[in-house]
């Protein structure tokens, strides 16, 4: 189950993100990230955590690191958020 765990904090981070998202979508903002794809960002850290599972030393600090890195796709869904009520602007382009 440690093996899995970050695979699933990133998962439900990624679903997070993508759900603050549409939200946000459907209230009339606009992604500034034109190829943003929940896919592609699961993708993208799924190969990460396999590759630093597979790479890094197997002791305690390293996999809290991992875990670290898995929890990166929250601050997505808090910057949806932060947006969705009004507390952000959100980037000006």
């Amino acid at each position: 189950m440690i093996v899995l765990m970050p695979f699933l904090i990133s998962l439900s981070g990624i679903l997070l993100d993508y759900w603050t998202t549409t939200i946000g979508l459907n209230m009339g903002f606009v992604e500034t990230h034109p190829e943003y794809h929940p896919l592609k960002a699961l993708a993208i850290f799924w190969s990460a955590i396999t590759i630093l599972t597979a790479t890094l030393p197997k002791t305690k600090i390293w996999r809290l690191s991992v875990n670290f890195l898995a929890t990166l796709p929250y601050l997505g869904a808090i910057n949806n958020i932060l947006v969705i009520l009004g507390v952000f602007p959100g980037l000006q382009i």
